[in-house]
């Protein structure tokens, strides 16, 4: 019975589109964005994240590229960067970033 009922909760969570992450509080500046809008901005480093790509089934491609989104954006505000521009598409649950540090305007 206890494992019936686990399964059920695992599938419910699954399905409901719960994100397993949280973005920061410090990370709530950090801007995803184009190669073009980096030109003036300082490279601080490459960021490498990844996420649960299938639970008990396969999960929504929006869901694993939000998580992917909080994951890198918590990681760039540990680098102090303010930009990431992602390096294509994710794959297996998996996605490359580089990380900017761009002067604030205004």
């Amino acid at each position: 019975m206890l494992k019936k009922m686990t399964t059920v909760v695992a599938v419910a969570l699954a399905t409901t589109g719960c994100t397993w992450v949280d973005l920061k509080p410090t990370a709530k500046h950090v801007q995803i964005g184009y190669a073009g809008d980096i030109a003036q901005c300082q490279r601080v480093g490459i960021i490498s994240v990844n996420t649960q790509s299938k639970l008990i089934m396969e999960r929504g491609d929006a869901k694993i590229q939000e998580e992917l989104y909080i994951l890198a954006r918590n990681s760039a505000a540990a680098m102090d960067a303010t930009n990431l521009v992602q390096h294509g598409m994710p794959k297996n649950g998996e996605q490359d970033f580089t990380a900017y540090r761009c002067a604030a305007v205004g």
